[in-house]
C-alpha cells in the first residue's frame, strides 16, 4: 500500500548528512532502483520523447568505465539489493558493450536485481541468450511504431508478433486494455521477458514539460522517486527523477549532483539539492516547477496517504 512507503521517510531525508556512515545507512534504507544511462546512443526520435528533439544519434559518448565500476563498488559497500536498470533516455542494447558493464554489475554486485529496457530493435535470439548469460535478470521491450506514428491497438498487436517472430519465442497477453495498453509475457527461461505497447497520447507526461503531453495537467500529488530512486546519466549526472535530464538546458537546474567532481552516490543523495526535493515533493498540494503537470506515478489522495503524508512533514 502507497501509505506505508510514507512510512519508511525519516528525519533525516530532508536534511543533509555530512557523515558519510549515516549516508550509506539512509541510502540503504531507501533506494530500490538506481538507473545507469552506459552510453548516449539511441537510434530512434520518438515523438513522446525528448530524443525528438535532442540529438542522440550523431554520436555514442560512453559512461566512463572508471566511473561506471566507481558506482558499483560504492553500492556494493552496502550490499545492495535492489534494482540496477540500464535506462534513461539511451537505447541499451544498441552496443554490445552492455554485455560487459551487466556481467560487471553481476560480478560486483551478486544480489542486485540487473534490469534493462529496450526498443527491442537490436534484439534477436542469440543476443537474449548472451544477456542471460552476462547475467541480466529482466528485459521490458517497449513495442513502438514509426517515430512520429501515435497508437494504433491492431498495428500494436502485429509489430508485438512480430517482434516474438524474430526473438524464436512465444508470448501470452497477460494484460489488453483496448486503445491503450498491450502486454505479453514472454517465455524464456532465466530471464523475465516483459513486452508491451502504450498509448502515450492517455498515459505519458510532459517529460518535465519538454513535450506537448497533458501539459495543462496540475499535479497535487506527492512524488516517491527522489526517495527511492537514483538517476545517473552518461556524463555522470545525478537526476531526482525519470522525466528529467541533463541534456535539456533548462532541466539543468534540477542537476543535484556530479559524480566525475563528487565522491560517492551516498554523498550525493544525503546532500542538499535533493533533500530539498524531498520537501517539495512529499506533500498534497500543487506542485511548481518542473513538477507542475507531471502525470507520472501519481499517488491517489485516499485518507490513510493524506494521513500518512502530513506524518512525513511533520518530520521536516
Amino acid at each position: 500500500m502507497q501509505f506505508l512507503r510514507f512510512l519508511k521517510i525519516k528525519p533525516s531525508h530532508f536534511r543533509p548528512l555530512d557523515n558519510l556512515e549515516a549516508a550509506k545507512s539512509l541510502f540503504k534504507h531507501s533506494v530500490n532502483l538506481v538507473e545507469i544511462e552506459a552510453f548516449s546512443y539511441c537510434n530512434r526520435t520518438c515523438w513522446f520523447c525528448p530524443n525528438s528533439f535532442i540529438d542522440r544519434r550523431s554520436t555514442n559518448i560512453y559512461m566512463p568505465e572508471a566511473l561506471y565500476i566507481a558506482i558499483l563498488e560504492q553500492l556494493a559497500e552496502i550490499d545492495y539489493d535492489g534494482k540496477i536498470s540500464y535506462s534513461r533516455y539511451n537505447e541499451p542494447l544498441a552496443d554490445k558493450i552492455i554485455l560487459k558493464r551487466v556481467k560487471q554489475a553481476r560480478h560486483l554486485l551478486p544480489k542486485a536485481h540487473l534490469h534493462t529496457n529496450t526498443n527491442g530493435d537490436y534484439l534477436n535470439n542469440t543476443y537474449l541468450h548472451e544477456l542471460k548469460e552476462a547475467g541480466l535478470d529482466s528485459l521490458n521491450i517497449q513495442i513502438y511504431l514509426a517515430n512520429q506514428e501515435h497508437y494504433d491497438h491492431e498495428k500494436m498487436r502485429k509489430t508485438m508478433l512480430k517482434v516474438q517472430e524474430r526473438l524464436e519465442l512465444t508470448g501470452k497477453i497477460v494484460k489488453e486494455k483496448q486503445d491503450e495498453w498491450l502486454e505479453a509475457q514472454l517465455d524464456f527461461e532465466g530471464l523475465t521477458i516483459r513486452q508491451y505497447a502504450r498509448n502515450f497520447d492517455i498515459n505519458g507526461c510532459s517529460r518535465g514539460d519538454t513535450l506537448a503531453i497533458f501539459q495543462d495537467y496540475q499535479r497535487t500529488a506527492p512524488c516517491f522517486s527522489p526517495f527511492e530512486h537514483l538517476y545517473i546519466d552518461y556524463n555522470g549526472k545525478v537526476i531526482p527523477c525519470c522525466n528529467i535530464r541533463s541534456d535539456v538546458e533548462y532541466h539543468q537546474q534540477a542537476i543535484v549532483g556530479d559524480l566525475t567532481k563528487e565522491p560517492t552516490i551516498f554523498h550525493i543523495y544525503a546532500g542538499k539539492p535533493l533533500s530539498q526535493w524531498r520537501k517539495n515533493l512529499v506533500s498534497f498540494s500543487k506542485k511548481g516547477d518542473l513538477c507542475t503537470n507531471c502525470r507520472f506515478n501519481v499517488v491517489k489522495p485516499s485518507l490513510a496517504n493524506q494521513l500518512a503524508s502530513r506524518y512525513a512533514q511533520q518530520l521536516i
